[in-house]
């Protein structure tokens, strides 16, 4: 008499370097409950093997095939990590299979398939929930190989059930119980959502199409895969439930669109909830699970949108590491394809590239100002060296013999000639305030005050102006801080500019020229001394007068 036997592994543990399954237990327990169901699989003998060595898995998967007769179905499901070596041959890992030795630890694919050929039943099917690339861990391989499946477990009257392609990872589901394919497996028969063709049979057919459906609705990178020995073979693994909730559930599956019951869906579906005489709770169970593979898909999506705006917001535009690594996320966690993220990307960017182009073009612009600026120091300091060179032309240089020091007052100009011929730039400044105090009476002022100014001896004024043009070469002295002064228009801000005075923040008080600003070298500009004897009225621009102006009033 034909039987329905299986055997159900399942590995959560495991050795050295191979991270731990927690859901592998939970399907096989899952598996378990819907074949052994004598309304569903119908199954009369059914084996567990947890978390096994090599010997006990080989001992176990050779008794299967070797006790089934002909007339039997054979089923053997695994749940646990799948690995390939270099030449992309599979080995299902036990619980002994580390890292470093999992080709003499593990079960090898060869084994299975010599114990299949010699297996007496006609029918026979190999459910695998596992992964076929050596992606388990980072570093696990340097090569990603594809393994012949048909080739290594193909054979007549079999039929190979897979979670993933030959180069991918399957999907453990943070915080669920069971693994996303073998979920919709039993799903499959335990709601009956799977018998497509409304027969009452669930054939291997139909329930692998149902789950690979629902596996890809949540990530559509995963690609679950049937190998067939001929065209059109089929197995029937089990029975569909007949029942109100079944009939319901098919219902919801055929209105369900991309995630979503419309309105219209629900004026259907509303009455027939009476007409099957299922309650409100009830049914909105059902509808919640049929749509709730979409929606994980759109959480997915929304992980991924929210990683990408991240990233984007931290720097633009991505550079290749990151790019890469996004990638690794996209697929290997999230299970999404290159079409899925691409709107979200397409939407972030445009918005980013339009910031990206602006701020460029302001950056350009920045930068070409900058340059227009640094032109026009150019050409100011080019100006400033031809009007010194024509001050130098122009001036009249005495000879030592000749210096004039004449003075209204009785001054001695001796050493601030002295001074001035030896280049001593600061104590020649300190020296023409002291003799200017002298020369207009206030040796006991610390500076002159308008009145001073006003009434300066137009002689002592030649004397010292004279005495700074020749000594500095026509580029110090009062006349050539006068024609500064009248070039400029008797513009306060344009004259500190062109002689390179920075002045106080209270200038409008009296003000002062810093002394950090102040040079006594090669570098000062042209006009920039004398400075400490016209410092706190030149500055003051309620002040109509100064210095020059007196300068004007002695026709110097």
């Amino acid at each position: 008499m034909a039987k329905k036997i299986a055997l159900l592994i399942g590995v959560s543990e495991y050795g050295e370097g191979i991270p731990p399954l927690s859901s592998a237990l939970n399907d096989v327990e899952a598996m378990q409950r819907v074949l052994q169901n004598p309304s569903l699989g119908d199954f009369e003998q059914i084996e567990r093997l947890l978390n096994p060595d090599a010997i006990a898995m080989r001992r176990a998967i050779q008794k299967l095939f070797r006790e089934a007769t002909k007339e039997d179905l054979v089923l053997l499901f695994f749940s646990g990590h799948g690995i390939t070596n270099d030449e992309g041959h599979l080995y299902l890992t036990t619980r002994i299979t580390a890292k470093k030795d999992f080709e003499a630890t593990a079960v090898d694919a060869n084994f299975i398939q010599g114990q299949s050929y010699n297996c007496y039943a006609k029918r026979q099917i190999l459910i695998l929930d596992a992964c076929y690339s050596g992606a388990i861990a980072q570093g696990w391989r340097t090569k990603s190989v594809g393994v012949d499946l048909k080739k290594q477990l193909g054979a007549e009257g079999r039929v190979v059930l897979t979670s993933s392609s030959a180069t991918q990872t399957s999907f453990e589901q943070e915080g669920l119980p069971l693994s996303l394919y073998t979920q919709y497996l039993v799903e499959g028969i335990e709601t009956g959502a799977a018998d497509t063709d409304n027969d009452g049979n669930i054939h291997v057919q139909e329930l692998h199409a149902y789950a690979k459906a629902k596996v890809q609705a949540v990530k559509p990178k995963m690609m679950p895969d049937m190998i067939l020995d001929k065209e059109g073979f089929n197995i029937l693994l089990a029975y569909a439930p007949k029942n109100a909730e079944a009939e319901y559930r098919k219902l919801v599956e055929q209105y369900a669109q991309n995630g979503e019951l419309s309105k219209l869906s629900y004026l259907i579906l509303k009455p027939k909830r009476k007409t099957f005489g299922i309650t409100d709770e009830k049914a909105e169970e059902i509808e919640s699970e049929v749509l709730e593979p979409f929606r994980r898909r759109f959480a997915n999506l929304e992980s991924y949108k929210q990683a990408f705006v991240e990233e984007v917001g931290q720097k633009y535009p991505l550079d290749e590491h990151t790019r890469k690594v996004l990638k690794d996320y996209q697929q290997d966690i999230l299970g999404l394809r290159d079409e899925d993220v691409a709107p979200i990307e397409l939407e972030i960017t445009s918005t980013k590239e339009a910031e990206y182009q602006k701020s460029a073009e302001l950056q350009k612009q920045q930068q070409s100002n900058q340059a227009k600026l640094q032109k026009q120091q150019e050409q100011e300091a080019h100006r400033q060296r031809q009007e010194q060179q024509s001050i130098q032309t122009t001036t009249t240089k005495p000879t030592q013999e000749n210096d004039d020091l004449s003075s209204e007052k009785g001054v001695d100009y001796t050493r601030l000639r002295d001074l001035l011929k030896a280049g001593e730039w600061k104590e020649a400044d300190q020296e023409t305030l002291a003799v200017m105090l002298k020369a207009a009476g206030k040796e006991q002022e610390s500076s002159l005050d308008p009145k001073s100014i006003k009434n300066f001896p137009c002689t002592d004024l030649r004397t010292i102006d004279q005495l700074w043009v020749k000594y500095s070469n026509g580029r110090f002295g009062f006349s050539v801080q006068k024609k500064i002064w009248l070039e400029v228009g008797k513009n306060l801000n344009a004259f500190w500019t062109r002689v390179g005075w920075q002045i106080s923040a209270k200038w409008f008080l009296g003000g002062w020229i810093k002394d950090e600003s102040i040079k006594y070298d090669g570098t000062a500009p042209v006009g920039h001394l004398p400075v400490s004897s016209v410092a706190r009225n030149l500055t003051n621009p309620l002040v109509e007068w100064n210095i020059y102006s007196r300068y004007e009033t002695c026709n110097l």
